[in-house]
């Protein structure tokens, strides 16, 4: 009977870590995504309202972007830059790829820095490159949660019947 236990515990175990790398696959996409209608919104207010770099981040902050902080939004009323900032935040999200990172920290090091119309360029620049990644974490996301999944399940089979 503990045997059985154990063998459940150890699937279990092994399934949820399968369902954790999915989420966080998951997770890459729902932020590219939001973070690709902010940069919409924000050329819109930019270009029609003439917003300032901290209106622009009071409005965009939102539960999906945790990266964009009251620090930042603080530094902004200042008149100071925060592209330091914006890149630590960035960096401090485990689950995105190198290049998610750089295509968003340019997002942070050019906002607020030139006159409107570079800033719109620079913006529509990022919302095209992430709309190629918001298409390859799709691709990925699709492909590989099942696999997660199942390798999680296995592996935690493998495990309990070793140790039985």
């Amino acid at each position: 009977m503990d045997r059985m236990i154990i063998f459940c515990l150890t699937t279990l175990c092994g399934t949820f870590v399968g369902i954790y790398f999915s989420l966080k696959l998951r997770d890459r996409y729902l932020l590219l995504t939001e973070l690709n209608a902010v940069v919409l919104r924000m050329m819109g207010l930019l270009k029609y309202n003439r917003c300032t770099v901290c209106e622009l981040l009071k409005r965009s902050k939102s539960e999906k972007l945790l990266f964009i902080t009251d620090e930042m939004v603080r530094l902004s009323e200042e008149g100071k830059k925060i592209d330091k900032l914006w890149k630590k935040e960035i960096e401090k999200i485990k689950y995105l790829t190198t290049d998610d990172v750089r295509v968003i920290s340019m997002l942070g090091q050019n906002l607020g820095t030139t006159e409107t119309e570079s800033q719109l360029a620079v913006m529509e620049s990022v919302r095209c490159s992430l709309d190629i990644l918001i298409k390859e974490a799709d691709e990925i996301r699709k492909n590989k949660v099942r696999l997660y999944r199942t390798l999680g399940i296995l592996l935690g089979a493998a495990v309990g019947i070793v140790i039985l």
